[in-house]
Protein backbone atom coordinates (compact mmCIF):
# COMPACT_ATOMS: atom_id res chain seq x y z
CA UNK A 1 0.00 0.00 0.00
CA UNK A 2 2.71 2.70 1.11
CA UNK A 3 4.78 1.79 -2.13
CA UNK A 4 1.75 2.24 -4.46
CA UNK A 5 0.96 5.47 -2.60
CA UNK A 6 4.57 6.99 -2.90
CA UNK A 7 4.18 5.76 -6.63
CA UNK A 8 0.71 7.88 -7.22
CA UNK A 9 2.42 10.98 -5.36
CA UNK A 10 5.55 11.09 -7.43
CA UNK A 11 3.28 10.68 -10.44
CA UNK A 12 1.35 13.71 -9.75
CA UNK A 13 4.29 15.47 -8.81
CA UNK A 14 5.93 14.99 -12.30
CA UNK A 15 2.82 15.73 -14.06
CA UNK A 16 2.51 19.18 -12.51
CA UNK A 17 6.04 19.76 -12.95
CA UNK A 18 5.25 19.03 -16.82
CA UNK A 19 2.55 21.38 -16.71
CA UNK A 20 4.05 24.16 -14.99
CA UNK A 21 7.07 24.24 -17.61
CA UNK A 22 6.69 25.63 -21.15
CA UNK A 23 8.32 23.00 -23.45
CA UNK A 24 11.16 24.63 -24.68
CA UNK A 25 12.52 21.49 -25.93
CA UNK A 26 9.90 21.88 -28.78
CA UNK A 27 11.01 22.02 -32.41
CA UNK A 28 8.50 24.60 -33.34
CA UNK A 29 9.39 28.28 -33.38
CA UNK A 30 7.16 31.78 -33.65
CA UNK A 31 7.73 33.45 -36.46
CA UNK A 32 8.96 36.97 -35.30
CA UNK A 33 7.20 40.30 -37.36
CA UNK A 34 8.94 43.27 -38.11
CA UNK A 35 9.96 45.97 -40.54
CA UNK A 36 12.84 47.10 -42.40
CA UNK A 37 12.64 51.22 -44.39
CA UNK A 38 14.93 52.22 -46.53
CA UNK A 39 16.54 52.49 -50.41
CA UNK A 40 16.67 49.59 -52.36
CA UNK A 41 20.19 48.73 -52.66
CA UNK A 42 20.02 45.68 -55.24
CA UNK A 43 17.62 43.10 -56.72
CA UNK A 44 18.14 40.17 -59.02
CA UNK A 45 16.47 39.79 -62.68
CA UNK A 46 14.26 36.80 -60.89
CA UNK A 47 12.97 39.42 -58.07
CA UNK A 48 13.12 36.31 -55.50
CA UNK A 49 14.90 38.99 -52.91
CA UNK A 50 15.45 42.36 -52.49
CA UNK A 51 18.34 44.27 -50.53
CA UNK A 52 17.72 46.91 -48.04
CA UNK A 53 20.33 48.45 -45.87
CA UNK A 54 22.63 45.23 -46.44
CA UNK A 55 19.86 43.19 -45.35
CA UNK A 56 18.35 40.10 -47.83
CA UNK A 57 14.62 40.17 -47.58
CA UNK A 58 12.79 37.07 -49.97
CA UNK A 59 10.25 37.71 -51.97
CA UNK A 60 7.77 34.99 -52.31
CA UNK A 61 4.94 34.46 -54.07
CA UNK A 62 2.38 35.77 -50.78
CA UNK A 63 4.16 38.68 -50.70
CA UNK A 64 1.86 41.88 -51.54
CA UNK A 65 3.42 44.51 -53.20
CA UNK A 66 1.51 48.16 -53.07
CA UNK A 67 1.91 51.71 -53.46
CA UNK A 68 1.26 54.41 -50.64
CA UNK A 69 -2.23 54.38 -51.80
CA UNK A 70 -2.56 50.36 -51.59
CA UNK A 71 -2.71 49.88 -54.93
CA UNK A 72 -1.11 46.65 -56.13
CA UNK A 73 2.03 46.42 -58.06
CA UNK A 74 4.22 43.89 -59.61
CA UNK A 75 7.64 42.85 -58.54
CA UNK A 76 9.00 44.08 -61.93
CA UNK A 77 7.45 47.85 -60.71
CA UNK A 78 10.49 47.32 -58.07
CA UNK A 79 13.83 48.91 -59.11
CA UNK A 80 16.77 50.09 -57.06
CA UNK A 81 17.12 53.37 -55.82
CA UNK A 82 13.41 53.01 -54.78
CA UNK A 83 12.49 53.67 -51.17
CA UNK A 84 10.08 50.92 -49.32
CA UNK A 85 8.62 50.60 -46.31
CA UNK A 86 8.95 46.49 -46.08
CA UNK A 87 6.81 43.96 -43.53
CA UNK A 88 8.84 40.97 -42.62
CA UNK A 89 8.35 37.75 -40.97
CA UNK A 90 11.54 35.98 -39.87
CA UNK A 91 11.98 32.43 -40.28
CA UNK A 92 14.87 30.54 -38.98
CA UNK A 93 17.81 32.67 -40.37
CA UNK A 94 16.01 34.16 -43.04
CA UNK A 95 13.80 37.52 -43.80
CA UNK A 96 10.73 37.08 -45.75
CA UNK A 97 8.86 39.75 -46.87
CA UNK A 98 4.72 40.18 -46.12
CA UNK A 99 4.33 43.09 -47.88
CA UNK A 100 6.25 45.98 -49.53
CA UNK A 101 4.90 49.28 -49.63
CA UNK A 102 6.90 51.43 -52.30
CA UNK A 103 7.21 55.13 -51.34
CA UNK A 104 6.80 57.50 -53.74
CA UNK A 105 9.38 60.83 -52.59
CA UNK A 106 7.23 64.27 -52.46
CA UNK A 107 7.58 66.43 -55.12
CA UNK A 108 7.56 63.81 -57.97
Amino acid sequence: MNLRKGFSTTLVVLIITFLMFNPSFSQVKKEERSSISGIIESIPEDFKFVVVKDTKVFITPNTKIVDEEGNLLKANDLQPKLYVKIETLRKSNSLFANKIILKIPKGV
